[in-house]
């Protein structure tokens, strides 16, 4: 499998856009890994994560196939991870296709299918058949493409009915966790039961090496602790890749300065453009 990270940071960007406090300044001036857009993911080149509204970015800077896209998982509503707004752009007279037209798949939890089904319907777009909306519902899984899809319920605003992902293939198997907090007990309970086991594992990393607890998010020592239980419980393994991702610049640190820490811990950092492939 590979997972490319289009953009890895939280909603306010890093550098935030009107922010001059000493770790945006510092990333501004160091530039390259260190300059973070809005999280979003690419699954082998076909399953897409969230729609932020940084994805045109996405396309002209590192290329996004989004022309090419068929299907794409939300992991809530949140504007940094759904911006619907650039959804009607696929709207007739906006997108031309050259060769294959196809409908966008959308998939998300009821909340996120309800606000894009409301976008599409006020904009007059949703009769043009360019996409198709479905609901997911949580440890249920789904085919999607060419991957096995299991949304997981996070530990952020519940209100928006939060997923963490499980994705694999007939070989691999993947965890896509940010924007949750450690994991709630439904959730541990679910991997404590069927013992998934995981070659890659992203973890949000918000708060950085901030020592707080978060509720809904998390720092490098609660990412750590989540690491340690999956290792314990069998759901990874010595040679699981662990990456931190979804950064903010209220995490005390930027790219060149966090990642030699968490190297030390055993995890990768997330940044704008990385592939990895497992």
């Amino acid at each position: 499998m590979k997972l490319k990270y289009y953009g890895t940071a939280a909603a306010e960007g890093f550098p935030g856009i009107f922010c001059e406090c000493e770790y945006c300044k510092r990333a501004r001036s160091l530039g390259g890994k260190n300059l973070r857009s809005r999280s979003q993911a690419l699954v082998d080149g076909k399953l897409l994560i969230d729609f932020p509204p940084d994805t045109l970015y996405h396309v002209y800077s590192f290329g996004l196939p989004l022309h090419k896209i068929k299907n794409v998982i939300i992991t809530h509503r949140h504007a940094d991870h759904l911006y619907d707004n650039d959804f009607i752009q696929r709207r007739e007279t906006y997108a031309y296709f050259d060769g294959e037209e196809f409908p966008l798949c959308v998939y998300g939890s009821q909340p996120t299918i309800d606000q894009i089904s409301s976008r599409l319907q006020k904009s007059g777009a949703a009769k043009q058949k360019r996409w198709e909306l479905f609901e997911l519902a949580p440890y249920e899984t789904r085919r999607i493409g060419e991957h096995d899809v299991t949304p997981l319920k996070a530990k952020h605003d519940f209100t928006v009915y939060p997923y963490i992902y499980d994705i694999s293939d007939s070989k691999k198997r993947m965890l896509y966790g940010n924007d949750t907090g450690v994991f709630p007990d439904e959730t541990w309970d679910y991997l404590e039961k069927n013992r998934p086991f995981y070659d890659l594992v992203s973890l949000d990393c918000t708060a950085g090496i901030i020592e707080h607890d978060y509720d809904c998010h998390m720092n490098l020592r609660q990412a750590c602790e989540v690491r340690l239980r999956m290792i314990d419980m069998g759901c990874a393994g010595k040679d699981s890749i662990f990456v931190v991702h979804h950064f903010s610049h209220n995490g005390g640190a930027v790219y060149d300065d966090f990642a030699p820490v968490a190297a030390e811990k055993g995890f990768l950092v997330s940044y704008d453009g990385m592939e990895v492939e497992f």
